[in-house]
């Protein structure tokens, strides 16, 4: 199941994806090699929401995580907890990072309602006129059909002048080129991020490249932020629709590790700030 590096805290690679090449260090990692989620890395979110998407699902403190066999595992129950009909898990990193290369080796879920995402939040996500989200990956679910091939990468900003709240969105999909579903092995999934683009990948081939403004004008500095790591299986919502009869339970997200890189190249100062302490409701 594994193709983790034994040496990954001294790996230096060319990860560039065909693009001129970045001298990729290794700066941040969780292989998930313990015996519970390590809370020096990662924070839980609980509770009912209210969450973005208007999910179905009760975020618990713990019972729906676990780390076994050197992987993650979020699972989604159909289970009543705190007035809702569905339990799952959803966690943070503790760390902040501006730019570099966030990359994660998962295995997805399937099923009407499943809604799984690793995604990233930039630190003014409560401050509407600097909102900044980067989904590296998100998926809904179907019993049967492409919807399971198939994964979306988006960049989401505040437009300047429009009211409070409103967002501009560069996204794209990939879909597998076999179609075979993201709950028959595991994948990954990355983006390079730096001052001038969002560069999106599924097992190493680019599939979207977002241009942003240097000058960050027309909202692009709510990406140009230091974000935190968001890893959750969420249930349900105004995407993913509400599961049914079809849906299989339970449900695993299923993460082999999470890794940080950043270019050797890039002043220090530009990499990295401390997470806020807030808790975010998307």
């Amino acid at each position: 199941m594994k193709s983790k590096m034994a040496a990954a805290a001294a790996i230096t690679a060319l990860l560039s994806g065909g693009a001129a090449a970045a001298n990729w260090q290794l700066a941040w990692q969780d292989e998930f090699n313990g015996a519970a989620l390590d809370t020096a890395k990662w924070r839980l979110e609980s509770g009912p929401g209210p969450w973005g998407l208007h999910e179905l699902q009760y975020y618990t403190a713990g019972d729906n995580v676990a780390v076994r066999e050197g992987a993650l595992h979020i699972t989604a129950r159909r289970q009543a907890y705190g007035g809702r009909d569905y339990t799952s898990a959803r966690l943070r990193s503790q760390a902040a990072w501006r730019y570099g290369r966030i990359e994660a080796r998962i295995k997805l879920p399937y099923g009407q309602g499943m809604f799984p995402a690793f995604w990233m939040l930039n630190q003014q996500w409560d401050q509407p006129a600097h909102y900044g989200e980067i989904d590296i990956l998100e998926m809904v679910g179907s019993e049967a059909g492409a919807e399971n091939a198939t994964i979306w990468g988006s960049a989401h900003r505040p437009k300047p002048g429009a009211p409070a709240g409103t967002v501009q969105t560069a996204s794209a999909s990939y879909v597998t080129p076999d179609l075979g579903w993201f709950n028959d092995r595991f994948h990954d999934f990355a983006v390079e991020w730096s001052p001038a683009a969002i560069r999106y990948f599924v097992d190493g081939r680019l599939y979207q490249t977002v241009t942003m403004k240097t000058d960050g004008g027309d909202g692009w500095s709510a990406l140009q932020e230091p974000a935190f790591i968001v890893l959750n299986l969420a249930v349900g919502g105004d995407w993913a629709g509400a599961p049914d009869a079809s849906t299989r339970w339970p449900q695993e997200m299923v993460v082999d590790y999470v890794r940080v890189y950043r270019d050797a190249g890039e002043p220090a100062a530009r990499r990295r700030a401390p997470a806020s302490a807030a808790s975010p409701l998307r």
